[in-house]
């Protein structure tokens, strides 16, 4: 007679929650993800503050070239100053005289004005100088006498109306260029100062 044994019946009971074993690689990949972000966050802000202090190492650093005129206590006067807190080294400097470049003081006066009754006026190098912060450059000058009277206020003229127009390119001890116009009280940024058919000498 076979006799039946009876098998015990095992319950298998989960053990832990399934939703819980599932989210826990979630949450840690993104706390990672999180880290990851704040590390680039971190990293970009520290970037911008070096880019930042930089930019102001710079403008506190650079020269500012303005070139103005003026007719005071019966001197005419052609200047270049330099209003900024580097020195400027003057690369190139043009000279027009209704558009066209003058390369000298003789034919500047002479297209302009006539090249007769100027005497006693003065000129000043311009190319190649360096300028230092606060200095002025005063390349005409030119004072007035009863003998000149006349052909200095053609030239006092001519400097208002524009119709003697100077450019000067020149950059910082950073090797940054600018390009200053009489026209214009604010200098230009340039990539280079580029060599000039006709510069004006002196």
């Amino acid at each position: 007679m076979d006799v039946e044994i009876e098998q015990p019946h095992v319950h298998h009971r989960p053990v832990g929650h399934h939703w819980f074993d599932f989210a826990l690689p979630i949450a840690a990949l993104f706390v990672s993800f999180v880290s990851i972000y704040i590390a680039w966050h971190h990293s970009q802000a520290l970037k911008e503050l070096v880019h930042q202090n930089e930019r102001l190492v710079e403008a506190n650093s650079l020269p500012y070239v303005q070139i103005s005129g003026s007719n005071d206590k019966g001197t005419i006067r052609f200047n270049a100053v330099n209003e900024g807190v580097e020195p400027a080294r003057i690369v190139t400097a043009e000279v027009l005289v209704n558009g066209t470049p003058v390369q000298s003081l003789e034919q500047l006066v002479g297209r302009c004005c006539g090249t007769a009754g100027y005497e006693g006026i003065g000129s000043s190098s311009l190319q190649g100088r360096m300028v230092r912060p606060g200095d002025t450059v005063t390349y005409i000058s030119l004072p007035q006498t009863p003998q000149n009277a006349r052909k200095a206020s053609l030239l006092d003229r001519a400097r208002q109306d524009d119709r003697i127009v100077t450019r000067l390119c020149y950059c910082s001890v950073f090797e940054d260029c600018w390009v200053a116009d009489s026209r214009n009280p604010t200098p230009v940024a340039a990539n280079h100062c580029a060599p000039l058919r006709l510069p004006y000498r002196e």
